[in-house]
């Protein structure tokens, strides 16, 4: 059956709902955000706990023990008093077809996670579109491999006092192996437009297929919520065992920095 058909058979019958927010209400959970990339750098690991206010403030976790296995080392990762929650190791690089293990011990209890890598796909030729305002257009081109691209742009204005000011914004953009209807009729997100002169850098991360299966739970309570076909709220995947949420993976990124000129 052609899927495009599909679609406007069901578009024809759907409806949209209003989706209400339900406060968390189960037990405390620990949230991990650990990403692992290629680039020679401390890697981070980031510790929090579920909580009920909506607008409340996250409970970083300060007292984990956290490493990271690579299959012939064992890391161990420090706290950052900084950045409470944040858990970094000294400069290392993930490698593409190793093998790596997160272990978290809190409270008592031992959390632990596996990831690897895929190789993912060189970046393509930037593609920046100039308006009939005058000002410029990041378009988005997927690629030819499943990939996470992380877009950061800036530059610098003048303020009513005329004072410089730096402006930056920031957006992700998906590329994944599978036909998804709620991200099709998602509700539309903002343009990302800015003037002649900013710096536009770009990141693009490799995603394994569970990496994928992740970031599409993901979405689609949270981007892809509102459109048309929204689906049930679930809980989002993880790869971590019971009582902790989140994602570990590994990363092969890619990157480059554009200066806008006409």
């Amino acid at each position: 059956m052609n899927k495009w058909w599909l679609i406007w058979t069901i578009l024809i019958i759907g409806c949209e709902e209003a989706f209400e927010y339900e406060p968390f209400s189960g037990d405390e959970l620990l949230v991990v955000e650990a990403l692992i990339t290629n680039e020679r750098k401390p890697q981070e690991v980031h510790l929090s706990k579920t909580y009920t206010n909506l607008n409340g403030d996250v409970p970083r976790v300060t007292d984990a023990l956290v490493a990271i296995y690579d299959g012939d080392t064992t890391i161990i990762l420090t706290h950052d008093p900084e950045r409470p929650g944040t858990y970094m190791t000294d400069s290392m690089q993930g490698l593409f077809g190793k093998v790596y293990t997160l272990y978290i011990l809190h409270e008592g209890r031992e959390y632990y996670a596996q990831a690897t890598s895929a190789f993912g796909s060189p970046l393509d030729q930037i593609v920046i579109q100039e308006r009939e305002d005058g000002l410029f257009q990041f378009i988005y081109q997927e690629t030819y491999e499943p990939s996470m691209t992380e877009v950061i742009v800036s530059w610098e204005e003048t303020d009513s006092l005329d004072q410089p000011v730096q402006e930056r914004r920031r957006a992700f953009y998906y590329t994944l192996n599978s036909f998804d209807i709620t991200s099709v009729f998602a509700p539309e997100k903002d343009l990302l437009i800015f003037p002649e002169g900013a710096q536009v850098f770009r990141r693009q991360y490799s995603l394994t297929q569970n990496h994928q299966d992740f970031i599409r739970s993901f979405l689609s309570e949270v981007d892809w919520r509102g459109g048309v076909f929204d689906v049930n709220a679930g809980n989002v995947l993880t790869n971590l065992t019971d009582g902790a949420v989140g994602y570990f993976s590994v990363s092969m990124v890619r990157t480059d920095t554009t200066e806008v000129t006409k």
